[in-house]
């Protein structure tokens, strides 16, 4: 009797997992439909203007909106040049599922906790879709923040 209780709570126990998951998905793949959503991201790669090639990996964690937090997104440096380095996200990762994005920066906070700063505590803008910076050069380390405008592409 025993034995036959806890198969029944191991079923019970995936199929209720299975369901949280993929109801996760479906709201993160709604919240994907808006245009221009507004989306924070943690960055898990660093990146920098003297040693990073257009085309490198960009990665980063969700934060915000906190539906789709944890989720993560991948892209590609654009432009590395001096004081621009420019970079976009063009693939989000909901659970296993990957959703095709088109991404424009927005602001940038350095891995420091400095809004506005790069990772060398140099005054950035935002220009286009990338960062410059008033110096030689910059960069941004793992751990930084940056907040990005997605839609589905």
């Amino acid at each position: 009797m025993k034995k036959t209780i806890l198969v029944l709570a191991a079923s019970l126990y995936a199929t209720c997992a299975f369901a949280q998951d993929s109801g996760r998905e479906r709201e993160g793949a709604a919240a994907l439909a808006d245009a221009n959503s507004s989306m924070l991201v943690k960055m898990t790669s660093s990146m920098s203007a003297a040693t990073s090639k257009v085309g490198d990996a960009v990665t980063g964690e969700l934060i915000d909106p906190r539906e789709l937090r944890g989720a993560r997104v991948e892209g590609t440096i654009d432009r590395a040049d001096h004081d621009i380095l420019s970079f976009s996200f063009h693939t989000i990762w909901i659970g296993d599922k990957s959703y095709p994005i088109q991404s424009k920066l927005v602001s940038v906070t350095s891995s420091h906790g400095k809004e506005g700063q790069d990772d060398l505590d140099q005054r950035i803008r935002i220009e286009g879709a990338g960062i410059i910076a008033y110096g030689i050069s910059t960069k941004l380390d793992e751990g930084a923040e940056v907040r990005i405008t997605a839609w589905k592409k």
